[in-house]
């Protein structure tokens, strides 16, 4: 591995020496260079080595445009950063060059939103963490079920609350077996956390369980699920399910 000498040394008025940081050769002198050095910073992007100028604050006060711009980008960013292993398989097929977490918020962004008062909200039932050709379920639906244990041995019982999610049974095509296995999503907004079961069941089960944490309870959580086929080749598009107070 090459590495360049400081490019430039400049001379303070107390007679000090300034060093620029290193920029880091990788592939020798007609490759790209990582970190900075003086204004210029290398980095690796789509299999590009990519030379940049530093950057500098704006001191010009943002417009409206780019303030919506800016909350909108920081709420869809937020829920699929809290959703990573989903959106990276939901959307992998159609990600070619770019990151699968890039297309997903490019996609999703018109549909995204919805305004209350000076604000965005997220649009969750419009939110797809997958997309593909996998045939979605008919006739999706959710509630919440409860149940005491009590432990063995003893007079102490707690309470297991969980989303029952079920759907009907459909005729088998080319993008609809039985054997499609289905993924499913509980988002809490409260809480900002996400309980999630990938490959969980057949799709000729027809329903299946997804046990909450306890501190769930009370909070409102929004309830989707997607169908792949067995050997993960071939997903298909998830589908808002449901609201569920918890």
């Amino acid at each position: 591995m090459w590495r360049m000498a400081p490019i430039q040394v400049v001379l303070t008025p107390s007679y000090g020496l300034i060093y620029y940081e290193m920029g880091i050769l990788r592939s020798g002198i007609f490759g790209g260079f990582r970190k900075k050095t003086g204004p210029i910073i290398g980095r690796r992007g789509r299999g590009m080595n990519i030379i940049t100028g530093l950057h500098h604050p704006s001191t010009t006060e943002p417009t409206k445009k780019q303030g919506d711009a800016k909350e909108k980008f920081t709420l869809l960013t937020s829920f699929l950063n809290i959703i990573p292993d989903l959106v990276n398989m939901g959307f992998k097929h159609y990600a070619k060059n770019k990151r699968p977490l890039n297309l997903a918020y490019s996609y999703n962004y018109e549909n995204a939103f919805v305004v209350e008062g000076d604000h965005f909200l997220i649009n969750y039932p419009k939110i797809m963490y997958s997309r593909g050709h996998i045939e979605t379920p008919d006739g999706a639906g959710v509630v919440l079920e409860s149940s005491l244990v009590v432990s063995e041995g003893s007079s102490i019982v707690s309470e297991t609350r969980s989303i029952r999610f079920s759907w009907s049974p459909q005729n088998q095509s080319v993008y609809c077996q039985y054997t499609d296995l289905g993924t499913f999503l509980v988002f809490n907004p409260a809480k900002d956390k996400a309980v999630v079961e990938v490959n969980a069941i057949a799709r000729y089960s027809l329903e299946y369980s997804v046990e909450l944490p306890l501190d769930f309870e009370g909070d409102t959580v929004h309830c989707y699920m997607s169908f792949a086929s067995a050997n993960g080749k071939f997903r298909g598009d998830s589908v808002y399910v449901g609201v569920v107070v918890s």
